[in-house]
């Protein structure tokens, strides 16, 4: 501004003085000799630095417009310098192309004589060109900017007008129009893919295509690239964040380029209801919106016009902390390995991977893979379908469900939730633990930036398809070989024709033959001979409903009445967090999942052992030399109260041994180490207790498979004869 004032004063003093020295001379002395014209295309032609500018506008035809003095103009005139900047090329085209160099000639050109004085009072506003675009005024400092070019020297006065030096050629802007909206533009420009998912999923796709006029500064795909993948993800997973950064691009009406060249200096409100710099750089010339570069302006759409960024405007907008999606997460907690290596598998890691969509996703460790078993490994690997929807049976899709929200779920009258591959699972609470269906959880709320991970030590399998048949429970049991004595005790009872009524349901607890077994055959045997006190026995493993695994582990802590109108106790017991103090002889193995020595042993950590020739007896049939081979476990109540199942048989020296679920525990002289099983499968006899880390019980019972269906009712396999309940 000061450089400008400085050039008008100096105007002024010299037309001051020229007044003075006509004044002191006498009238009479003067001799009146007729001046030249002296258009504006004259003095471009003299000056000498306009070269270029005198060629363009001899090539145009404009040459007689100009340098007719019975018109009035302005000129902004770019130096020969200025058109040197275009390149060669781009001159000789121009040169070549009379209408369009005539286009952008009178861009140039003002119908009226402005002066420096007036166009410093216009600054922050348009103004008509003789072409019928407008130009924008502003200042940068001391200097009037038009456009983005720089005026380096004002008021060059001519016959005609007046010529304002400028150091760079005006483009005007395009005239372009188009029938898509804003969101359709960005779509067919093809390098605004982020943007247009971030919009949709901000919510804001009916603004870009609505009938209003908008504005939108664009970032493009590689700016939104620069804030980095995680970043671009936590905001996708985020919104509202997202909206309020979007919104902060978008302003009201439509703001042509030259229109926000005006504004320079200024700031304009957006959508997000803040302000937003408008600025052009001195350095390079270029238009700037809140300190980001426009790289290319004036794009049409039928509701406004698009403005390109080269970079994203976040502001003051809070972004939270970027946690990664929930592969990532899973990835870098080391301990997913299998999880991952399946999900990929089946094409699952893009869908997981989406920061667009929230999870809640229950992850069985690589530990929980692999108790399994590798054999169950490599058949779900080989069937894809069925890996898929052994996998989305650990999802639930479309929300982030936090621990607290899934006990007051679990503590519901539905206490069931739908998983991404549309089967149910049972959310549970018992002494203060969540389970999902017979899997605690261990470790909750691990966070991602697309939703949230609940830590299993145990893989959930998806219930069973009800598939038709005309089976009835008796008809399977008769053709299911490890429930033969369960099919003579239903005979001896005479509730064969009970349980194949299949105008009723049932649900069927039934004890497989080794379970008869753990029964002294004495015992068995009276028990046999007593068709009241049999049918007793046999009616408390009836429910007269059908529940299937998933109803039956919605009811885990709670009671269900059976045939015998007694109740049955449902309950996943956890050995994980069974007790393993000083005292205690019998302890879990969370790495092996198998029933070891406790603490209280001479050696804890020995693997236990279950003796086959004791079945059908009432004591150990292992005595003397068995016994030197295979030590008794010996105990005391106290010692054995840490794991739910065990109790106390005499042996024949009156010592008391530790049983689980009747059977006595033995250890193996030849395992010399914690953690040796060299007495596994011995004489096809021995066998080590093998254990879920949690699992469905009914009355203290191990349900071992669920799930069989029949024409009336479900069977679920136990491993124990439920012979007295409290």
């Amino acid at each position: 501004m000061e450089n400008i004032v400085k050039v008008l004063i100096k105007i002024m003093l010299i037309s001051t003085l020229a007044l003075l020295a006509a004044c002191s001379d006498d009238d009479n002395d003067v001799v009146v000799t007729p001046t030249e014209e002296n258009s504006v295309y004259d003095a471009a032609k003299a000056a000498g630095n306009f070269n270029t500018l005198v060629a363009a506008i001899d090539a145009a035809g404009l040459t007689s417009t100009l340098d007719n003095t019975d018109n009035t103009f302005t000129v902004f005139a770019p130096t020969d310098a200025a058109f040197a900047a275009l390149g060669e090329a781009t001159i000789n085209d121009l040169l070549a192309d009379p209408d369009t160099l005539s286009k952008i000639l009178t861009y140039h050109v003002l119908a009226s004589e402005v002066k420096a004085e007036t166009a410093l009072t216009l600054a922050g506003q348009t103004t008509e060109t003789v072409n019928g675009a407008r130009l924008a005024l502003s200042l940068s400092g001391d200097n009037l900017l038009i456009n983005t070019a720089t005026v380096t020297q004002t008021d060059i006065m001519t016959d005609n007008g007046v010529i304002h030096v400028i150091d760079a050629v005006l483009m005007p802007p395009s005239d372009a129009t188009s029938s898509a909206n804003i969101a359709q533009v960005a779509t067919q420009a093809g390098n605004f893919t982020t943007l247009l998912k971030a919009v949709e999923t901000a919510g804001l796709t009916s603004a870009l295509t609505g009938s209003d006029d908008l504005t939108v500064f664009a970032p493009t795909d590689a700016a939104f690239a620069a804030l980095g993948t995680k970043t671009i993800n936590t905001l996708l997973a985020n919104p509202d964040v997202l909206g309020s950064i979007l919104k902060q691009h978008i302003v009201s009406g439509k703001v042509d380029s030259v229109t926000a060249m005006s504004l320079n200096g200024k700031s304009a409100t957006t959508l997000e209801q803040n302000q937003q710099s408008v600025a052009i750089d001195a350095a390079t010339d270029m238009l700037k919106f809140a300190g980001v570069t426009v790289t290319q302006t004036d794009i049409p759409a039928s509701n406004g016009v698009i403005h390109v960024l080269d970079a994203v405007v976040v502001g003051d907008i809070s972004v939270p902390e970027s946690l990664g999606l929930i592969p990532e997460v899973a990835a870098g907690a080391g301990s997913f390995n299998t999880l991952l290596s399946l999900v990929t598998a089946t094409g699952l890691d893009a869908t997981l991977g989406d920061p667009i969509t929230k999870f809640t996703v229950f992850a069985p460790t690589d530990a929980a893979f692999a108790a399994l078993g590798q054999a169950t490994l490599d058949a779900m690997a080989a069937d894809t379908d069925k890996l898929k929807d052994i996998l989305l049976y650990h999802v639930v899709a479309g929300q982030s469900v936090m621990s607290d929200t899934a006990a007051g779920i679990a503590s519901s009258a539905d206490n069931m939730v739908a998983m991404a591959n549309t089967d149910k699972s049972a959310l549970s609470i018992v002494d203060s633990k969540l389970f999902i269906n017979d899997a605690v959880i261990r470790t909750a709320n691990v966070k991602a930036d697309n939703g949230v991970i609940h830590v299993l030590d145990k893989v959930i399998m998806p219930p069973m398809d009800k598939m038709a048949t005309d089976k009835t429970i008796v008809d399977v049991a008769m053709e299911t070989d490890d429930l033969s004595t369960l099919v003579t005790a239903l005979e001896t009872a005479n509730l064969v024709d009970a349980l194949s009524d299949t105008t009723k349901q049932f649900t069927v607890f039934a004890p497989t033959n080794r379970a008869f077994q753990k029964i002294p055959a004495a015992d068995l045997n009276a028990l046999l001979a007593n068709p009241a006190g049999l049918t007793q026995v046999l009616t408390q493993h009836v429910l007269p409903l059908e529940a299937s695994s998933s109803l039956a582990l919605s009811l885990n802590g709670k009671q269900v009445e059976t045939l015998a109108t007694n109740m049955l106790d449902l309950r996943v017991v956890d050995f994980v967090s069974t007790a393993n103090t000083d005292t205690d002889m019998v302890a879990y193995d969370v790495t092996n999942q198998r029933l070891v020595s406790g603490n209280g042993a001479a050696m804890a950590g020995k693997t236990l052992y279950v003796f086959d020739d004791d079945l059908t007896f009432a004591n150990s049939q292992c005595v003397d030399a068995c016994a030197a081979n295979w030590p008794p476990v010996i105990a005391t109540q106290a010692q054995i109260a840490n794991i739910p199942g065990l109790s106390l048989i005499a042996r024949l020296d009156g010592s008391m041994q530790a049983a689980y679920l009747g059977r006595p525990l033995y250890m193996y002289a030849q395992d010399t180490n914690a953690g040796d099983a060299m007495g596994q499968g011995v004489g096809g006899k021995w066998w080590q207790v093998s254990l879920p880390t949690s699992g469905l019980q009914v009355e203290g019972s191990n349900i071992t498979q669920v799930d069989i269906y029949t024409a009336n009712g479900v069977v679920h396999l136990i491993d124990t004869v439920i012979t007295a309940v409290d």
